[in-house]
């Protein structure tokens, strides 16, 4: 019985005040598995590179850096260059892990059918950046996964998400993607377009971060804040998510998925067509605000 083989992907940006932390849990990790640490940087800046090789020349991690992509970019290009491992999990430069994140993952993925893409993701803990509890977690209740909502909301926590062999392989056997929303919220459609399936933990294993740098924070609840996102527009949004997805998976879609996925990416087009979507009887997001949210933007054009 062969040890399974886990890749960690993780990006890095400017990230020299909590890399540290977050590799030593990383390499904590404690389980029945391999586990090998991939590290992209983005050009940063700051002292990132040389904590990198620090890592590097004590053969804990590989690393390289490249042109600055994006922090969606960066991560698929990872994926797309680590190829033979059975299991790929997602990290970001400033969360703390559990020692038992990834075996946890890992455990529910292995009762799964892995012929087909898998894709899991859990809860996580918010902390100040001294990783201080904010006494909650980022899902109170069970996010949506069906395939028509899941496309307009996303919204799965991708430093929580571990997937399968099969899933990366669709991904390392294609070309890069043109425009993604995010690399979570495009791995996630991914795996549900392709007939995969997605398991969600309630529990959480992780410190999720919150400071004033995050790429992408939990949105602090006020009703301005809340305004300020429903008409602030996405630079891409899910339209063009969804023709990316449309220009190199066509063919491996059913008609149900690639006509929902037409229909997103086509949104835009009339007023009405962002009416249709808005208030589409299809999709069911996890809370009144969060369907306020998302059907206002789609309503808008700014989704």
């Amino acid at each position: 019985n062969a040890m399974l083989k886990i890749s960690v992907v993780l990006c890095t940006y400017n990230g020299e005040k909590y890399i540290r932390e977050q590799i030593d849990s990383i390499l904590e990790q404690s389980g029945n598995f391999d586990l090998d640490l991939w590290v992209r940087d983005d050009g940063s800046k700051d002292s990132t590179q040389q904590i990198l090789q620090e890592y590097a020349q004590q053969r804990k991690l590989h690393w390289y850096t490249g042109e600055n992509l994006g922090a969606a970019h960066s991560f698929i290009d990872l994926v797309r260059k680590c190829k033979g491992y059975d299991y790929y999990a997602f990290a970001d430069q400033d969360d703390y892990w559990m020692t038992n994140k990834i075996q946890m993952g890992v455990n529910s993925l292995c009762k799964l059918n892995n012929s087909i893409p898998e894709l899991y993701f859990a809860n996580a803990e918010l902390v100040e950046s001294n990783l201080e509890p904010l006494g909650r977690n980022v899902y109170v209740s069970m996010p949506r996964k069906d395939f028509e909502t899941l496309c307009c909301a996303g919204g799965y926590l991708g430093c929580t998400m571990i997937f399968n062999a099969e899933l990366a392989k669709m991904i390392q056997n294609k070309p890069m993607p043109e425009k993604m929303f995010m690399h979570d919220f495009y791995v996630a459609v991914l795996c549900s377009a392709l007939g995969g399936g997605i398991v969600y933990d309630e529990k959480s294993y992780m410190k999720y971060r919150q400071h004033g740098n995050n790429v992408i924070g939990v949105a602090k609840g006020t009703v301005f804040s809340r305004l300020k996102e429903i008409s602030s527009k996405n630079r891409i949004g899910i339209a063009e998510q969804a023709y990316s997805l449309l220009l190199l998976y066509r063919i491996d879609l059913d008609n149900k998925q690639e006509k929902w996925l037409e229909k997103i990416s086509n949104y835009k087009k009339t007023v009405f067509s962002q009416m249709m979507l808005a208030f589409s009887t299809r999709t069911h997001y996890m809370n009144m605000n969060m369907g306020i949210k998302v059907r206002l933007s789609i309503l808008l054009g700014n989704r």
